[in-house]
């Protein structure tokens, strides 16, 4: 029997059953990979063909959260009126419990619709390994509403979703220096304001989350043995305009986002509502 990791645990008035997931390493890698950079608001891809000796990209779109957001700003309105309003401790604990299982139903209804929709128009996929993410962002030097948003995320939910759905393979890789290292030319990038890549050696603007899925797609393509060379590739320039930086336009994906793009990267979660 293959070697398998425990999956759940049922535990009945006569049985207890463990069951385990085997075979996991069988999936085959997709003709196509779609390196995905998960925010608070949207869900950046860059994607590469790989049915060729040399990959390509075909592709680069920004996915809008709107439904999540609104959701999640929804019920916690909801909850800082019961906190005010009910003064009874039993009745509002009760409530707010109701509230939180409600507001998890309507996520996880709303990741799962996300998610069948991307595994059915997608092979394989490619997420950072954010393990310990809310650990280091509850530093104290974080802002109160910046660990608000950051608990309130469901990334793993989401990854662990198409994971499970897709019959391809799934990449993880190190989210480090995917926003500070420009995947083109090597240059250093800085960030004058939160939506903005700069690269210093280039001196040219790139949109800050389609770039960091660039970044994470070359990653995973080195670890496939497939190394990209991004510059030299005639795929990059039919695609270059979509990662350049632009501000929001209210028929664009980045709709709303606009002052947070322009805000200095200190002021930007004052300055946003998520």
């Amino acid at each position: 029997m293959d070697k398998g990791r425990a999956s759940e645990l049922l535990i009945t008035d006569r049985k207890v059953c463990l069951t385990f997931v085997v075979g996991e390493g069988r999936k085959p890698l997709g003709e196509k990979l779609v390196a995905s950079d998960l925010n608070f608001k949207s869900l950046d891809s860059t994607k590469a063909a790989l049915s060729s000796d040399q990959p390509a990209l075909v592709g680069v779109e920004t996915q809008p959260l709107k439904e999540m957001v609104r959701i999640q700003n929804d019920f916690s309105r909801r909850r800082m009126m019961l906190q005010r309003n009910v003064t009874n401790p039993q009745k509002r604990a009760k409530k707010l419990r109701e509230r939180r299982g409600r507001q998890r139903n309507r996520v996880r209804d709303a990741l799962h619709k996300l998610s069948t929709r991307q595994v059915k128009e997608n092979p394989s996929f490619v997420f950072e390994d954010l393990k310990g993410i809310r650990k280091n962002g509850g530093e104290k030097k974080r802002s109160r509403r910046f660990r608000t948003y950051l608990n309130r995320w469901p990334y793993r939910l989401y990854q662990s979703m198409v994971e499970y759905k897709s019959t391809n393979r799934t990449i993880y890789v190190s989210p480090r220096g995917t926003s500070s290292e420009r995947p083109v030319c090597g240059g250093r990038l800085e960030h004058p304001a939160w939506a903005v890549s700069r690269c210093v050696k280039c001196g040219v603007d790139y949109d800050r989350d389609r770039l960091a899925s660039m970044a994470i797609l070359c990653r995973a393509l080195r670890l496939c043995g497939r190394p990209f060379a991004v510059s030299a590739d005639a795929s990059w320039q039919s695609f270059k305009d979509e990662y350049l930086y632009t501000p929001a336009t209210p028929e664009s994906g980045r709709a709303g986002r606009t002052k947070a793009a322009n805000a200095p990267n200190g002021d930007v979660y004052e300055s946003t509502h998520f």
